[in-house]
């Protein structure tokens, strides 16, 4: 079982990927095709406040570790 510092690790690494593909898809670097997927500006905008809301999670989760 993985411990939560190996959790957030884990998450940060992934969390990193994620916004440097949203940064692509935004300027245009990187485009994709989907069957019916909603990848606009708008998603891309929700997927970024997930992230965060994400983050906060992590952290409040770290503040109550001994």
């Amino acid at each position: 079982m993985e411990t939560n510092a190996e959790i957030v690790q884990r998450w940060r690494y992934l969390r990193d990927l994620l916004i440097d593909q949203l940064a692509r898809f935004e300027d245009g670097a990187m485009k994709m095709h989907s069957g019916g997927v909603d990848v606009s500006s708008g998603a891309i905008a929700k997927l970024k406040q997930n992230i965060l809301d994400f983050d906060t999670l992590i952290h409040r989760g770290e503040a109550r570790e001994p």
